[in-house]
């Protein structure tokens, strides 16, 4: 009888779970929404209740499509989302979401504290868990101060399965309280306020972190005590899914954002402002990321306030009458500030170009071309620094789309290839799951016999001029804040 593997991706935007066999092929999916609040001056937050409601019924959901059940599971995640729960493990406050941004002077206030201690120490953004804490002890002491611990998404649902608070180091690394290892540092647990027994445990990814509780089990229809399997950030779990073994791949992820991660074997180098780098779930691996905050999100923005009656679908081949490079158009796509290559966080959406002659079709393909043009840009980015890249691994939604993949390829000069399972987070998480209940004795095993290529999408020729003029006009434009 053939073993299944469950994987379960909680996003910024819904959580999705499936089932696979030890091939890689997909016994069932499936997929929950979540809409948190998001607020204007840069809050979002959501109940982790309804972020429990949604993993428990994607899951279900996955179960009843498969008819069997899983050996094992793995959960991959988001980083920086963070619930502060109290001695009974209720939630104080509201989930608060990775892009969060409401903590930009916090960061800089704790990098300010941080440059008087002698060693190496971590570097805090305005979306790092830690400044996001302290500015919750600033401005609601007496409540925050109730808080036991303060768990990301992947502890505070592996204690709720096993009663053990454990994260990875990759997913605890985005807290800003680590160097990436499996330590905290001292001094930046000190410098935000709160003590080492207030966080989850750091346990290597692919190992056991239990076995599931009988009555959580019952809850989630699952087999009880079977193992759950550290997992990783999604991110990495996606380049898993996406068949990434070994240098050269560029995986990348198109959903709500835009995610390319390389792998170099061993440590990374010192990397410029922009890109990042750190431990990699395979051993002898490390990743280096590159980002931007906003990629599907703003294709969906624009379905929703120019086509709300179009799909996705329709806007793509609406987009294919107008010709590459879009008419004269070209957007800035970094709707929420530029992270990769170069950091600008004042950075806002712009459409430029237009003229009265333009319409909805070169808006839209406009919009595609400027992700696309980002992605060269990163790529390009990431070869100056030394890392080689001669191949693109496409995945997550934007992979659905051969319009926009053949676009990627023609606009980076890369061969694209599509994988069999475009949800490629969830299909990291089983080939997790599936080593680290003993199925594969590594990583890389368990990519070679789990990943399969669907389709290839190679450079044409006959366009790369027309994209060339438009990348000239994305990258002299794209130095413009509003």
């Amino acid at each position: 009888m053939k073993k299944a593997f469950l994987g379960l991706d909680i996003g910024g935007t819904g959580a999705k779970a499936a089932l696979y066999d030890e091939t890689g092929n997909p016994l069932g999916m499936g997929r929950r929404s979540l809409e948190p609040c998001l607020y204007p001056d840069g809050r979002v937050e959501i109940e982790i209740e309804t972020i429990e409601e949604a993993a428990r019924g994607a899951v279900q959901d996955a179960l009843d499509q498969s008819q069997t059940k899983p050996a094992a599971l793995t959960i991959v995640s988001q980083g920086q989302t963070f619930v502060p729960l109290d001695a009974k493990g209720h939630p104080l406050h509201p989930a608060i979401v990775w892009y969060d941004s409401r903590a930009a002077e916090e960061a800089e206030e704790l990098n300010r504290r941080l440059e008087k201690t002698p060693l190496p120490t971590p570097r805090f953004s305005a979306i790092s868990t830690g400044a996001k804490i302290c500015w919750l002890l600033k401005r609601d002491p007496q409540r925050i101060r109730m808080a036991r611990v303060f768990f990301l998404l992947p502890d505070y649902f592996t204690w709720r399965m096993t009663g053990r608070p454990i994260t990875d180091p990759h997913t605890a690394a985005s807290t800003g309280l680590t160097l990436g290892g499996l330590e905290y540092h001292s001094a930046a647990l000190a410098a935000v306020g709160i003590s080492q027994e207030q966080v989850a445990h750091i346990q290597s990814s692919g190992t056991v972190a239990g076995l599931l509780q009988p009555d959580i089990a019952e809850r989630w229809r699952l087999p009880p005590e079977i193992p759950v399997i550290v997992g990783t950030n999604d991110q990495y779990a996606g380049a898993l899914g996406a068949g990434v073994a070994e240098e050269e791949i560029l995986s990348v992820a198109t959903g709500t954002c835009l995610a390319a991660v390389t792998l170099v074997k061993g440590d990374p180098p010192i990397l410029p402002a922009g890109l990042f780098g750190g431990p990699f779930p395979i051993s002898g691996f490390s990743f280096v990321l590159a980002y931007a905050k906003t990629a599907g999100v703003a294709l969906e923005w624009f379905r929703r306030e120019m086509a709300p009656s179009q799909s996705l679908a329709d806007l793509d081949r609406e987009a294919a009458q107008s010709p590459p490079g879009s008419r004269g158009v070209t957007v800035c796509p970094h709707f929420d500030g530029k992270v990769s290559p170069s950091p600008s966080p004042e950075q806002r959406g712009w459409f430029a170009g237009l003229h009265l002659h333009h319409r909805r079709a070169d808006l839209y393909r406009a919009l595609l071309e400027s992700l696309a043009y980002c992605l060269r840009e990163n790529t390009e980015a990431l070869k100056g620094a030394g890392f080689r890249i001669g191949v693109i691994h496409s995945h997550g939604g934007g992979a659905q789309s051969d319009f926009w993949l053949q676009m990627k390829a023609d606009i980076t000069g890369l061969p694209v290839h599509r994988g069999q399972v475009t949800e490629a987070a969830t299909l990291g998480a089983a080939m997790l799951a599936a080593t680290g209940s003993g199925y594969f004795a590594t990583l890389p095993d368990a990519i070679g016999q789990m990943y399969h290529t669907a389709r290839l999408f190679f450079p044409d020729p006959n366009v790369q001029h027309a994209y060339q003029k438009g990348y000239e006009r994305y990258l002299r434009l794209s130095s413009i804040v509003l």
